[in-house]
């Protein structure tokens, strides 16, 4: 898919000296429970050029072992419910960004439940989230915080042993060199976008904001200021999808969409690299989630 020509790269460098207003640019996808049911923007925000999602049914996630995909329900610190997507990347830890969990403050949710292949009213398996480890201290603030826009999740009962987990690609333990293994992949995207599905693509038994959107075959295609830049399709909900090969290895973790504040059209999407998180992941699987561990953030 081709995206506007557009210089990623001068729109990222603006954003970070702040010549263009950030909030007007860059949406992280997170998205509110209760504003779910409205009605799309044509296009929506993160949708590049045409809507490629489609519905992998409940009987493809489990045949095709995406039992490991799901969606997060969160109550943050206000009060409020918003979800995300995360995917299982150990017995008992899960994968998602830092702005899911936390607020500008840094103040962490009040509660978080995780459901495994939620899919209209059904779900595979649940869990609670008891123990979160961050990329950073509060909810990004600049577009230079998107870069360690990672958490991962301690379920309280061990999700994986029953859903499988994500393995991962290589990486680099040069943070200089991070993303760039990752371009010229294809990946896909499964994420829980609020405006999915359309009113054109809803099947019997499907719920809005609860169902999944899969990008198969999309594109990474560069590294700008140490984000993958990629054409995969996702609105507000999809955050914390973990991008991925078809053989189910990570690539990256999606986080934002960059689109033209007058327009209201989607340039491109960023995403954060697995080098980024990926000591972190390797820490907790040696203590299989210890509550006391200390995790390095690059």
């Amino acid at each position: 898919m081709a995206i506007p020509k557009i210089s990623k790269f001068l729109v990222l460098v603006a954003l970070l000296t702040g010549s263009i207003g950030t909030e007007a640019m860059l949406l992280a996808l997170s998205s509110p429970v209760q504003a779910q049911e409205a009605p799309p923007q044509k296009p929506p925000i993160g949708v590049i050029g045409q809507d490629d999602r489609v519905t992998p049914s409940y009987s493809w996630m489990k045949r095709n072992k995406r039992k490991a995909v799901g969606q997060l329900e969160i109550q943050k610190a206000d009060g409020k419910f918003y979800s995300c997507t995360f995917t299982v990347v150990g017995t008992n830890l899960g994968l998602t960004n830092t702005h899911c969990l936390l607020d500008d403050e840094g103040n962490g949710p009040l509660q978080v439940k995780a459901y495994a292949i939620s899919h209209g009213s059904r779900y595979y398996k649940a869990a609670n989230v008891d123990v979160i480890w961050t990329g950073l201290d509060f909810s990004p603030r600049t577009v230079g915080d998107y870069r360690r826009d990672w958490a991962i999740v301690r379920f309280n009962r061990s999700l994986g042993k029953s859903t499988g987990w994500f393995g991962q690609t290589n990486w680099s333990t040069d943070i200089n060199q991070a993303g760039l293994t990752a371009v010229g992949k294809k990946v896909n995207l499964i994420g829980y976008s609020g405006d999915w599905p359309t009113a054109e693509k809803a099947q019997p038994g499907d719920i809005r904001g609860q169902t999944p959107g899969a990008h198969f075959n999309c594109n990474f295609l560069s590294v700008e200021i140490g984000l993958i830049i990629h054409d995969c399709d996702g609105t507000p909900g999809s955050s914390g999808t973990g991008i991925h090969t078809r053989n189910r290895k990570l690539q990256g973790l999606q986080v934002a969409t960059v689109f033209d504040p007058k327009t209201k059209i989607t340039a491109f999407s960023v995403a954060v690299p697995i080098d980024r998180f990926m000591p972190a992941l390797v820490a907790l699987r040696k203590t299989k989630g210890a509550g006391s561990t200390i995790v390095p953030r690059i």
